[in-house]
């Protein structure tokens, strides 16, 4: 018995003896880069709710995680022409489901994902999904226009180099902002039918909307409120299908043109999504969202194809399959790079073959774990 437990000691000193022999272990230092990468990139906020928003940066060619930015919660984000710049509103809440609120606008610097800047202006921004017209930059880029709802709409009109809100500009029915491309006035939606378009003045003060005839029926017709610019015009989807091209150079916003984009197609196919149209304008090329076996409420459903349409001949130029997505952006290159979202967190990138006939590819995926609300592209 004693033999046996001799050996196994020395057979346990055998295996346990080099450890005592490594060398130290040398401890790993962290550190954390200046800058983002180099190269274009692709800004994805995943608004939360059940906490702060967060703003993923990833690469726009290979989706490469290169950052965050993170906002308070119930976040919206404008993203600076030039790229260099982001700018935030978000809320933050002292007791989370009750108390005070705090409205927050930042500045970041895009190169170090750091805060620029951040005042506080008011309690009045609408905590909804966030939405490209919902926080936007004047022409000039000098001031940025917030969506208040209370539940009463208005406008807060934020001097970005004041750090303060000038003016609060009363919107009654009206929703989303879309600034004018010159001068001090935007255009907003409004809920009979009508879009009115306010102008404002570096000193606070507003004058009255130039309201609009009834340009859409709301029972018949409604129109989608995320729409795009192209060039002088607005062009708003409905749910039926329709382009409404909506002129906004003028006083008084004055309907151009509709487009009838399911006329004719067998299944039922009508629009959905929420950032449902994007618009490239080197090619003049539109793309939107679509679904089949269309019904009362299924404009929000995710989409199954994403349609291509000319705007110069004003057809559909292509149908390709489409990832359920609720949300598109797209760059402004010459040989286009179309970005989708949909509500499971997933990401994707489509390469887009112009011609006679427009084809999509997807070529990149990736899941940012939350849900992705609205993008942004540097390009």
């Amino acid at each position: 018995m004693m033999k046996s437990t001799t050996a196994a000691f020395v057979v346990l000193a055998a295996l346990t003896g080099p450890a005592f022999a490594q060398d130290a272990i040398e401890p790993e230092t962290l550190s954390v880069k200046e800058t983002i990468d180099e190269g274009p990139n692709l800004f994805v906020l995943d608004q939360a709710w059940k906490g702060p928003s967060s703003i993923n940066v990833l690469g726009a060619k290979d989706f490469a995680m290169k950052g965050n930015m993170g906002p308070g919660t119930t976040a919206q984000m404008v993203l600076s022409a030039d790229g260099k710049t982001m700018y935030t509103t978000s809320v933050y809440f002292e007791r989370y489901t009750y108390g005070p609120i705090t409205n927050v606008f930042h500045t970041w610097d895009v190169d170090t994902l750091k805060i620029k800047s951040e005042f506080e202006f008011g309690v009045k921004m609408a905590h909804v999904e966030s939405q490209p017209a919902l926080l936007t930059l004047s022409s000039d880029e000098a001031y940025a226009l917030a969506q208040n709802a209370t539940p009463a709409t208005s406008v807060s009109v934020i001097d970005i180099a004041a750090g303060a809100a000038i003016a609060e500009i009363p919107t009654p029915g009206c929703w989303g902002i879309f600034p004018s491309t010159s001068g001090m006035k935007f255009t907003t939606i409004c809920g009979d039918g009508t879009f009115q378009t306010y102008s404002y003045a570096a000193d606070g003060t507003f004058g009255d909307p130039g309201k609009s005839e009834k340009i859409f029926d709301v029972d018949d017709d409604a129109l989608f409120t995320n729409g795009v610019r192209i060039g002088e015009t607005l062009v708003y989807v409905s749910y039926n299908g329709n382009l409404y091209v909506v002129d906004d150079s003028g006083d008084v916003p004055v309907l151009s043109e509709t487009i009838a984009l399911t006329e004719g197609v067998l299944g039922k196919w009508a629009p959905s999504g929420s950032e449902l149209i994007a618009y490239n304008a080197p090619t003049n090329t539109a793309f939107v969202l679509m679904h089949s076996g269309a019904y009362n409420g299924s404009h929000k459903n995710g989409a199954e194809q994403i349609w291509a349409v000319d705007m110069d001949s004003k057809t559909v130029v292509g149908r390709s399959t489409a990832h359920h997505e609720n949300g598109l952006i797209v760059t402004q290159t010459e040989e286009p790079m179309l970005y989708g979202a949909n509500e499971e967190g997933d990401v994707y990138l489509y390469s887009v073959e112009m011609g006679d006939e427009v084809f999509l590819e997807m070529t990149e995926e990736f899941n940012i774990g939350g849900w992705p609300t609205v993008m942004e592209l540097d390009r």
